[in-house]
């Protein structure tokens, strides 16, 4: 029993170090590529636009999720991402060519969306369903805990003028220590458990409002990357920030958002989760509207901190929130909501970088109130839908009574 324990207890930490890894690898975005484009000779926005290549594998990766666990076991799943990752950020440091950078950026991304939905599915095995809800919100918790963490890391390591792939040397080491977690660790099986309920899940009907959650999912990463990716530049623009100082803003962010979930981790005990859901929505969308209305650095600052306070935690409750228009989700819905938050992590920097170029920075933080707005208008459709869907079967009990 207590050996069982500790492998849960194990396993489900590397689960959360997954989310640590991406955070690692995707939150010093808008603060190398300003580096990135002065190494390479490009412009900023081709610099940030490049990283479509590890956003656009991130897309990839949670699309091979949905079926990968049919075929490779858990284990070597997650080994094989994490070693993967480490190589790939070492081939960036050593080999000092676009390409090679171009093609390590797909990979990381590729092997992070793996990794995130193989950490949801181990959660998911896991953890019976009271405790699913909390350890996903603890997931939250680990990327903003890395967010912090690995945004002031770069700042101070840029600022001592160092090469701009030292950015990356906290995730790297994350790397290395999930694959060594991993390989000492036992995973719940996947592939003969899926053969079994294989015409169980293939008959599987998802309701509407599954995939109107899953496109508030996708509108809600757009604006979410778009705020780190522009604001540290943004803040240098039109606050003639440092580099240093701006980071310290994107910092801000991020310990908004892992107070907020630590706040959300004991407020889904004790209130409605759809009426949580909304409440956090409606005032991320207003918040979000202060990040292009402020022009002081204290104000700036401020505004990073509340949105990251109110935002907290809502990922993962929406991702919850769809989970509960069906009886018993499935391993395959869960890594098919996810593939709608890689979609939106996606297409976030060309989106953003599209908005720059015909406009300004301003813009692109424009659009992250829109692209609140519009995850608050789906979430409310999913809501009305399956609202419709239960009314036939209410009317059908007082008919029958």
């Amino acid at each position: 029993m207590t050996e069982l324990l500790n492998n849960n207890i194990r396993i489900t930490f590397n689960s959360f170090l997954a989310y640590f890894l991406m955070s690692a690898i995707i939150s010093p975005l808008g603060l190398i590529s300003g580096p990135i484009a002065a190494h390479f000779g490009v412009s900023l926005t081709t610099a940030t636009a490049s990283f479509t290549y590890l956003t656009s594998g991130i897309f990839v990766g949670t699309l091979i999720a949905v079926f990968v666990f049919d075929f490779v076991n858990l284990k070597q799943i997650i080994v094989g991402c994490a070693a993967t990752i480490g190589l790939s950020i070492y081939a960036v440091y050593a080999i000092d060519h676009f390409l090679v950078f171009a093609v390590a950026l797909g990979l990381i991304g590729a092997s992070c969306g793996i990794e995130l939905s193989a950490a949801a599915v181990v959660i998911a095995k896991s953890h019976a369903e009271k405790l699913r809800a909390s350890m996903l919100l603890l997931t939250d918790s680990f990327y903003s805990m890395a967010g912090v963490i690995s945004t002031a890391l770069a700042g101070v390591l840029l600022a001592r003028q160092l090469h701009w792939s030292s950015a990356y040397l906290l995730a790297f080491v994350v790397s290395l220590c999930i694959a060594l977690i991993a390989l000492s660790a036992h995973y719940p099986a996947t592939r003969k458990q899926d053969v079994e309920r294989k015409q169980h899940t293939d008959k599987e009907v998802w309701p509407l409002s599954v995939h109107a959650v899953g496109l508030a999912m996708l509108s809600y990463l757009v604006g979410f990357v778009t705020i780190y990716t522009w604001v540290p530049n943004y803040a240098q623009e039109t606050l003639q920030l440092s580099a240093e100082t701006s980071g310290e803003v994107v910092t801000r962010f991020f310990l908004g958002l892992f107070v907020g979930q630590l706040i959300m981790f004991f407020l889904v005990f004790r209130l409605p989760l759809s009426a949580l859901i909304f409440v956090c929505a409606s005032m991320a969308t207003l918040l979000s509207a202060s990040l292009w209305m402020v022009d002081t650095l204290p104000q700036l600052q401020i505004a990073m901190l509340v949105l990251g306070l109110v935002s907290g935690g809502l990922f993962k409750t929406v991702l919850t929130y769809g989970t509960t228009f069906v009886k018993e989700p499935s391993p395959k819905m869960v890594s098919y909501l996810i593939f709608y938050a890689g979609l939106g992590t996606a297409i976030a920097p060309v989106v953003s970088s599209f908005i720059v170029k015909q406009y300004n920075m301003a813009a692109a933080l424009q659009l992250t109130t829109i692209c609140y707005a519009i995850t608050l208008l789906f979430l409310s459709g999913a809501r009305w839908s399956q609202s419709r869907q239960n009314k036939p079967s209410m009317e059908c009990v007082r008919g029958g009574s």
